[in-house]
């Protein structure tokens, strides 16, 4: 499920690379997703037939943190062309999110950005805060990002 502010578009794009359906929410203009969006989107859903489901709320570090949508965890998304002050300038995300994913690896000889840095101010923020690394692009860290998911449907199952 993907939110954004006023296209598709994401759903578009992801919907190309599975026969599953990607279903679209479209806040027109609102800086994140509610409960009853979510609601409203899950009855177009087989939800019979899925056992993993991500809520991409709309794309920003302020609102997003501060509705809980019924998920089980929050991941904050943040890329190495953000820079590493991202925990410390949104804050609120950090301390809500159990995981985070910083993405866009392959670019680091690109730009200036420490990952040690990023890192401990996350820390700083949610010493709790589990990290995973990746590259979609290369697939760098991929591996480790789908046996965390695949290790959290088992979770799920045996519960």
């Amino acid at each position: 499920m993907t939110g954004d502010v006023q296209t598709q578009n994401d759903a578009d794009r992801l919907a190309r690379h599975t026969d599953r359906l990607v279903q679209a929410v479209v806040t027109h203009g609102a800086c994140h997703l509610d409960a009853r969006q979510v609601a409203t989107a899950l009855d177009a859903i087989d939800l019979e037939h899925t056992r993993l489901l991500f809520i991409e709320n709309v794309g920003n570090l302020v609102c997003p943190a501060s509705w809980d949508l019924g998920e089980d965890a929050k991941i904050v998304l943040f890329s190495v062309t953000e820079g590493e002050d991202k925990p410390v300038k949104y804050p609120k995300m950090f301390q809500e999110a159990r995981y985070a994913v910083l993405s866009k690896m392959d670019l680091l000889p690109h730009v200036p950005f420490s990952v040690e840095k990023a890192v401990d101010l996350a820390h700083q923020v949610n010493p709790e805060l589990a990290f995973f690394f990746a590259s979609a692009v290369r697939a760098d860290g991929m591996d480790e990002w789908y046996a965390f998911l695949r290790s959290q449907l088992r979770r799920r199952s045996a519960a």
